[in-house]
């Protein structure tokens, strides 16, 4: 039941933070305090909707012959309800509502998924990852309500999102609309001791980034056109380029970025090719952002131009920043492209230690 995941080819580097400013938030928990696990957590469908009405999409092109070509589109999303609490492996997670298809279908396969950058895009939380041992809810008659009561053991942890996700088969026709009710309260445990809640930064603040310490190397690769949802790689370039992903460096829950904080960064490198101009943005490109590509920072139009004049073999420093105009919702990665006449092809952009 994976999804379509249309990402920009990727260099996926793990970075070296360091973060200046105050990190606001009312400080760690006590060791002794929280929740208690394992447990059980109550979740109704129609709370993790900002919709009680949903319209299956087609997904022919990846999803699984009479099983999952038409999936859901904006599914059943608690993630920001189990923030303080998400699920961990042992727990049990039960899934109530009611909803009403206006077409028959024969399986509805359903399942938890973590579709964040953190779980590698698609990680199904039950059955082992295996897509054949998902459950489904049978027989559904077009305009009868669907009382579902589910419950699933959770064998991989939740690192960020908690999706219910839902499929069928193209031999049930064509793309249903659900609509849901509620049933119940969502119910995510009650946290024991001297517990407190960490809230996130509120005023703008500063992250240094040292791209030399940690990392081998960076390849900007021909970046083809899209057409149809996908790279036309018969058609010529239209940059070479990569991107640098620098999620995994902030915490989702406690110090992820706001607008109107700055990314700092420093590199020094050493490229294989002669490039006279460098230019940067910041990105987010996850399922939670159209197209799967938002520019986030202040820098507007060509990006920043982060070097010039960059010598075949010749140790390059840099050192650039940019103001974020937009919070990331789920990723955030650094774009790093040359048009195609600053430079006669890839280029190898190796780190340099000191």
């Amino acid at each position: 039941m994976k999804k379509l995941l249309t990402i920009a080819a990727a260099a996926v580097l793990g970075l070296s933070l360091v973060s200046c400013g105050s990190t606001g938030g009312s400080g760690a928990k006590k060791q002794e305090a929280g929740y208690v696990h394992p447990m059980t957590y109550t979740l109704d469908l129609s709370e993790g909707l900002s919709d009680p009405v949903m319209v299956m999409v087609d997904n022919s092109q990846y999803g699984t012959k009479n099983r999952s070509t038409r999936q859901d589109n904006n599914p059943p999303d608690w993630s920001s309800i189990v923030k303080p609490n998400r699920p961990q492996v042992g727990d049990t997670v039960r899934v109530i509502g009611r909803f009403t298809s206006d077409m028959d279908i024969d399986h509805l396969y359903v399942n938890l998924v973590d579709n964040s950058p953190a779980a590698n895009y698609w990680t199904r939380l039950t059955n082992n990852n295996d897509e054949m041992a998902e459950p489904s809810i049978d027989d559904i008659k077009a305009g009868v309500p669907v009382d579902v009561d589910l419950s699933f053991e959770i064998t991989a942890a939740c690192k960020s999102k908690l999706i219910f996700n839902m499929a069928y088969g193209e031999q049930n026709g064509g793309l249903a609309t659900f609509t849901f009710e509620k049933v119940g309260d969502c119910d995510i445990g009650t946290p024991v001791g001297d517990f407190e809640v960490k809230e996130n930064h509120k005023t703008p603040k500063v992250y240094e980034f040292d791209l030399s310490k940690d990392l081998a190397y960076v390849t900007l690769e021909p970046n083809y056109p899209w057409v149809n949802g996908a790279q036309d790689t018969m058609a010529d370039p239209v940059n070479y380029q990569a991107i640098v992903a620098i999620t995994s460096k902030f915490d989702l829950d406690y110090d992820w970025p706001i607008a109107g904080d700055t990314i700092k960064v420093y590199w020094k490198t050493r490229s294989n090719n002669d490039i006279s101009a460098l230019h940067c943005r910041a990105v987010e490109n996850t399922a939670d952002v159209p197209n799967w590509w938002k520019e986030i920072d202040e820098v507007g139009g060509g990006g920043k131009v982060i070097a010039e004049n960059i010598k075949n073999g010749e140790v390059t420093e840099i050192e650039w920043e940019m103001v974020l105009s937009d919070a990331p919702i789920s990723g955030i990665s650094l774009c790093i492209w040359n048009d195609l006449a600053e430079s006669d092809g890839s280029s190898l952009l190796t780190y340099v230690r000191e």
